[in-house]
């Protein structure tokens, strides 16, 4: 397949940049499409990609019908109508034909350093000198007030064209062993954005950590959901100023605590992988450009991971073949038998289904909820909007499935939801939007509220506002629901005490403001409350 790159900077083609050139884009496309990709000219070619600064040219985005069109920015502002192009690669999470990809990514698939980053090589010599700053552009108010106070606490050294005073510009490229040798005699680097945008996180923090030195960061607010936060010093803002110097002075002044900083993982996760993977990147260009899927759906999510259920996945598969539908992620990182007694302690300090049976948790409802809040936060950044489908692992398709499309087109319309159950009929819990049974742990709260307020007897669906959850196999979550939830898992209620429909339905009443439905149509129902299959949990003694 041929691509046409247009408007790109020195050194591009040439694989000169120091940043990024040709054959990142050429590796993702093979990825995308899975064939061989080359540069081509303008006509030969069928998939143009152009940079946003459109260097010495102009835009070919209208000069044909092209297979798909894409453009790439490395800055923090787009100045090209992104609404021209199939895929926008940049900064910013997923959003309509936004793909997800902060520039340090691309940085570090270029030049190979992946490897050096995930895995650890242990260190035991603290650097000579204190601080490093290499700056060419003199704004920032926040940067230059908190170098003004940094000058006054420790000995700065400043290699680049700002305030230089080492005698000359730091001068070999940046991803150079040389470079990364110079900035490894330092026991801090200052490594700063002009501006503060969504995941706009530039190559600037990947210098330190391949030094082995520690990045003293400002910018994307976004950093903590790649990098460990415990290896980079973050500056909130300029009223962090004092603190984050104080924290400086107290690493620079231990040298046990210097070291484990300089020894602890790069990356967010305990696996010390790459979050932002290229696998990942490839696999959201592949659900936004894709014909195979439900239109309004930006993705779907399934509790299910083929090591850990083989069978239920390839059931979902072949369910999903058989619907056309290919925009899913499996996702299930823990599952009864590898939660630990210490990991289990951790998440449940108080039984509180205790109050509601004599079992205390499974590890299997555990597993659960651990599970659905993981793809609640792999959702959440991301993206920045949109609906996403989310399927316990024994689902299959419901009476009503033709309708489905029809449905989310609708639902999409409406927009004033957090979240609707998409499962199974149940007409004996139907008529109340609280169940008379005991669902809740806690007291219950009985809402007497308009139970159908987003639809009527005429619309072409019914949509019924509940306060509990019958089960949590087929949701439909909006984005801002998925935000909403995510801060009572993390912060509200951190003891997962009791299984996931019954946490949820406590949730429900205790935040009124989050719009739970009901739709009358079953588009998905359980299997194993069907008796189809065996269920995982229910005959689990522990």
């Amino acid at each position: 397949m041929k691509i046409f790159f247009n408007g790109w900077f020195s050194g591009f083609f040439e694989k000169t940049n120091p940043g990024i050139h040709i054959d990142f884009f050429l590796n993702l496309f093979e990825s995308v499409y899975g064939e061989k990709c080359e540069k081509g000219n303008n006509i030969e070619s069928e998939i143009l990609c152009e940079f946003d600064m459109l260097i010495n040219s102009s835009s070919f985005v209208k000069t044909k019908v092209w297979k798909h069109t894409y453009l790439f920015s490395g800055e923090s502002k787009i100045k090209s109508n992104m609404e021209e192009y199939s895929c926008v690669l940049w900064g910013e999470r997923n959003n309509k034909n936004i793909i997800n990809l902060p520039l340090f990514v691309p940085y570090i698939y270029t030049n190979h350093f992946l490897n050096n980053l995930e895995v650890i090589n242990q260190i035991n010599t603290i650097p000579n000198n204190d601080i490093l700053v290499i700056i060419s552009n003199p704004g920032g108010s926040v940067r230059n007030k908190f170098l003004e106070k940094l000058d006054k606490n420790f000995k700065v050294c400043y290699g680049g064209r700002y305030k230089n005073n080492i005698g000359g510009l730091i001068s070999p490229q940046y991803n150079s062993q040389e470079f990364i040798k110079i900035v490894s005699q330092f026991k801090f680097i200052i490594s700063m954005e002009n501006s503060r945008e969504d995941t706009y996180i530039t190559e600037k923090v990947i210098h330190g950590l391949l030094a082995k030195t520690i990045p003293v960061y400002w910018g994307s607010e976004r950093l903590y959901d790649y990098f460990n936060e415990e290896r980079i010093i973050y500056l909130q803002d300029e009223n962090s100023i004092d603190n984050t110097i104080e924290k400086m002075l107290e690493i620079k002044n231990d040298n046990n605590k210097y070291l484990s900083i300089i020894n602890s993982n790069i990356f967010s996760n305990k696996d010390n992988k790459l979050e932002r993977s290229l696998d990942k990147i490839v696999n959201d260009i592949k659900c936004l450009l894709s014909y195979n899927k439900w239109n309004n759906v930006d993705k779907i999510f399934c509790v299910n991971n083929p090591i850990f259920e083989l069978e239920h996945n390839l059931f979902l598969k072949q369910l999903f073949l058989n619907l056309n539908i290919d925009n899913i992620s499996y996702i299930s990182n823990t599952y009864k038998h590898t939660i630990t007694d210490d990991e289990y302690n951790k998440n449940i300090t108080l039984q509180n289904v205790l109050k509601l049976r004599k079992n205390k948790i499974k590890k299997s409802e555990l597993s659960l909820i651990l599970n659905y809040k993981y793809i609640l936060e792999d959702i959440e950044k991301n993206y920045k909007s949109g609906m996403f489908l989310i399927f316990e692992s024994d689902i299959t398709i419901g009476k009503d499935i033709s309708k489905i499309q029809d449905f989310l087109n609708f639902v999409k319309n409406k927009n004033d939801f957090d979240l609707i159950h998409i499962g199974e009929y149940d007409k004996r819990i139907w008529e109340t939007p609280n169940f008379n049974g005991y669902l809740g742990y806690d007291e219950r709260i009985i809402h007497n509220i308009n139970t159908e307020d987003l639809t009527n007897s005429n619309s072409d669906f019914r949509l019924f506002r509940k306060f509990y959850t019958r089960c949590t196999d087929s949701f439909l979550w909006n984005y801002n629901g998925i935000v909403k939830f995510l801060k009572y898992l993390n912060v509200t209620e951190k003891n997962y005490g009791v299984p996931l429909d019954l946490y949820m339905s406590n949730f429900f009443e205790k935040n009124i403001d989050f719009k739970h439905y009901w739709s009358l149509d079953e588009f998905f129902i359980q299997r194993s409350n069907n008796k189809l299959i065996k269920s995982t949990i229910q005959n689990d003694s522990y």
